[in-house]
């Protein structure tokens, strides 16, 4: 049987009284196509915020590529990727320092990320563009 790449098992998430995810389960494996449908304000933003670890379950768990979200964050999120609706982040960093941002991420050499860099922004003829905000 193949291994999931996202498990949820009765996710909750309540803020007070109100309840934003209520006992969600669901498993997504490998070359699957999955989505959220439905109206605003039923859940689907706050579970994938829970999937990648931005907000706390209430109860229940998720795991990424195999990794407990809450137990094991780090290896969970190098395991996934997650642009928000809003990058605030990325709009404020040169696209130099993205790319060095994300090298980061993956603990790569620093001199060695910036010879890649520099190679990949010369490769989609970048280089003039890649200090600029």
């Amino acid at each position: 049987m193949p291994t999931s790449l996202i498990e949820t098992h009765n996710l909750i998430k309540r803020y007070g009284d109100k309840v934003a995810v209520n006992n969600v389960s669901f498993d997504v494996y490998g070359g699957e196509v999955f989505g959220f449908l439905g109206p605003n304000g039923a859940g689907k933003t706050t579970t994938i915020k829970m999937i990648v670890g931005l907000l706390q379950p209430t109860s229940g768990t998720v795991k990424v590529a195999g990794y407990d979200v809450q137990k094991q964050p780090l290896f969970a999120k190098a395991a996934s990727g997650y642009v928000p609706d809003t990058p605030n982040l990325y709009a404020k960093l040169t696209g130099r320092e993205l790319l060095q941002f994300v090298g980061d991420l993956y603990n790569l050499d620093r001199s060695q990320a910036a010879r890649r860099i520099d190679e990949l922004l010369r490769m989609f003829d970048l280089s003039g563009a890649a200090d600029d905000t």
